[in-house]
């Protein structure tokens, strides 16, 4: 390398406020208002208008006919990366695309492919269940047994796939590698980045998706959406199971069910997301909270005055009168324990008089 690490860290400095915004939690807008912040901006919009980027797309697309995307086009509003991005399509030889970047703050650039690692895991303690059209993700282990009746042995490992990359390039891609590096290095006067020097961590900044203590050089002078190493077992964290409702225990079932119906009312009177076929996403604890119920109810209280669905709209009455029932149910109970047996019924007798189906996916996490 021609620039030695300690200025290739005084490049990285220019651009990356040291120290600021870091504290319990990241402060994205004190960042911003940087004077390092503004200089990565204006780079980036910079780099943008560089002939050399476009002429050098050209020759490419020339020599690789419809195998190029170009994904830097965002570069002209100042957003992301501190790189040139493309990537040559030889999937249907190697199963992945080839990748280019380009540094505009250091001359600097890489060449990779994406590679995954399957990692086997012990399952975290928690679980995902498909139940009355929404997708439950339930804050307690798979194999307990207050939750799940029948819990499966099986499950208590989970295979986790992990994207990285790679730099050792298959035989098949060194040819195209080799060609355009040469390109690359006659445009741009750059040399290639060694894994060796580019996966340093880099002291006290963070990026858009890297805390302290995780960022590297290749985060900073290229792009922090790529992990760079290959992941040990140590650092992944187990992954969550999912679970057949027939496993449920009738208590967790009794909970799920009123949750089902509150969220069906609410997603009934919010804005219009009816396309698409993913499930609609609920976390709990699996244990129905009194507080939970509640602000729920304020919130269909609220919009029911004005439903923003055109189903909401038709079904306003039968809305109401489903709240009014639910309101007097809270009312009576004590908020300990399982639902009681009435609101369970009420529950049960809304969704099998009301459509249920899957729709988009709109995430509520709950206490």
């Amino acid at each position: 390398m021609k620039h030695s690490l300690d200025e290739l860290l005084d490049i990285v400095y220019r651009y990356y406020p040291r120290g600021v915004g870091i504290t319990d939690d990241i402060d994205e807008e004190l960042i911003r208002q940087t004077e390092e912040h503004a200089r990565l901006v204006a780079a980036r919009i910079q780099a943008s208008k560089d002939e050399r980027w476009h002429s050098m797309l050209r020759r490419i697309e020339g020599r690789f006919p419809r195998m190029l995307r170009n994904h830097s086009l965002h570069l002209t509003a100042g957003g992301c990366d501190g790189c040139y991005s493309f990537t040559i399509d030889l999937r249907k030889s190697t199963g992945e695309p080839l990748w280019f970047q380009i540094s505009f703050l250091a001359p600097c650039y890489i060449v990779y492919r994406p590679c995954t690692v399957e990692i086997v895991k012990q399952a975290s303690s928690l679980f995902a269940v498909a139940f009355r059209g929404l997708r439950f993700i339930v804050r307690r282990s798979p194999f307990d047994p207050a939750f799940v009746s029948r819990p499966d042995d099986s499950l208590r490992f989970v295979n986790i796939r992990e994207r990285y990359v790679t730099f050792d390039l298959l035989p098949e891609e060194q040819p195209c590698a080799e060609w355009i590096s040469r390109d690359i290095e006659m445009a741009f006067g750059c040399e290639f980045m060694p894994p060796e020097i580019g996966t340093v961590l880099v002291p006290d900044v963070t990026t858009s998706v890297r805390l302290p203590g995780e960022v590297r050089l290749y985060d900073c002078l290229f792009s922090d959406q790529r992990a760079w190493v290959k992941p040990s077992p140590s650092e992944v964290s187990g992954g969550g199971v999912d679970v057949e409702a027939s496993s449920l225990t009738d208590s967790l079932i009794a909970v799920l069910s009123v949750l089902a119906a509150i969220y069906h009312i609410l997603w009934t009177l919010m804005s219009d997301v009816q396309s698409g076929s993913s499930y609609r996403v609920v976390t709990t604890d699996g244990v129905l909270h009194r507080e939970e119920v509640l602000a729920a109810l304020t919130k269909i209280h609220m919009l029911l005055e004005a439903p923003k669905t055109a189903r909401g709209v038709a079904s306003k009455r039968e809305l109401e009168a489903a709240k009014r029932e639910l309101e007097a149910l809270v009312a009576s109970w004590d908020g300990h324990g399982e639902p009681p047996a009435s609101m369970v019924a009420w529950a049960s007798s809304f969704l099998a008089s009301w459509p249920v189906d899957s729709v988009a996916d709109l995430r509520v996490d709950l206490p």
